[in-house]
């Protein structure tokens, strides 16, 4: 969903006289960044939070469609873009703060297709996949064999191919096990409605990081750094994530026994083990 309306939420009043605000552009892209009752939340967003307050930096949030928002990222001086992969084609064009939450990416089937086979990762692309045209997704697709008119089709918004996908105009989509079960609620798709069929190595991705305009202080980029390493190593960022994500039981009987669906899962550990 295209956000229009540009929202800032101010956060942190603890400021060094001689810094500017650090406005952090960000999209809708639950449930790392997004919009509820007027208010930007999500993982990712309530951990730039809390590294911006323990950096004693102030953070103003803006969020707009991906696009522009890191349009507006890369004019700065003062901005950065969360939550931004760490492509090879973008290490060179901003300062990086990271790596923020993010989830295994896997490639998912609907269960009932039975007429698609994929043994490996190398060859979904005889099938027909769907994607966002404003996520890092698209240029990793292309890496995989995917090319648009193809085997490939676009739709804008993040999201938007689930409905195609759940009714068969696509053979495949990709998911997070961070956000695969937001993703199919757009579709009233249960996870017993999909299986994965391959996973995608998560270094070609990058992460989720905090990309900074390559102008901003170094000594402001190490502040947040060091504040979101205490923020991970004293476990709040994991606490932050259950807030907003709710575990899988791999012991269900959809995943059971199955070691790929562990891997393509945000698993309960301490429930699946009981």
């Amino acid at each position: 969903m295209f956000i229009r309306t540009v929202l800032i939420f101010i956060f942190s009043f603890n400021l060094f006289a001689t810094e500017q605000p650090l406005v952090v552009f960000t999209e809708e892209f639950p449930p790392y960044n997004f919009l509820v009752n007027n208010e930007i939340t999500g993982i990712n967003i309530r951990l730039v939070e809390a590294a911006c307050e323990a950096a004693n930096i102030e953070c103003v949030f803006e969020l707009l469609p991906w696009n522009r928002a890191l349009r507006n990222a890369l004019e700065g001086p003062n901005s950065g873009l969360v939550s931004a992969a760490r492509t090879s084609e973008r290490e060179n064009m901003f300062q990086w703060v990271g790596p923020f939450i993010s989830g295994q990416n896997c490639i998912y089937k609907l269960a009932s297709r039975t007429d698609i086979e994929v043994s490996n990762i190398a060859v979904a692309n005889k099938y027909v996949m769907g994607a966002s045209t404003d996520s890092a997704y698209t240029k990793l697709l292309t890496y995989l064999g995917f090319e648009e008119g193809k085997n490939l089709k676009l739709y804008p918004g993040k999201y938007t191919m689930v409905r195609p996908f759940a009714a068969q105009r696509v053979d495949l989509m990709i998911g997070s096990a961070t956000s695969i079960q937001k993703q199919l609620s757009h579709a009233d798709l249960k996870l017993s409605d999909i299986v994965p069929v391959a996973k995608i190595d998560s270094s070609l991705l990058g992460g989720n990081y905090l990309a900074l305009h390559p102008g901003i202080d170094q000594g402001i980029v190490k502040r947040l750094q060091t504040s979101l390493n205490e923020i991970i190593s004293s476990g709040m960022a994991n606490q932050i994530e259950l807030e907003f994500v709710k575990p899988i039981v791999a012991s269900s009987s959809v995943l059971e026994n199955d070691s790929l669906w562990n891997a393509c899962i945000k698993e309960d550990r301490a429930l699946a083990n009981n």
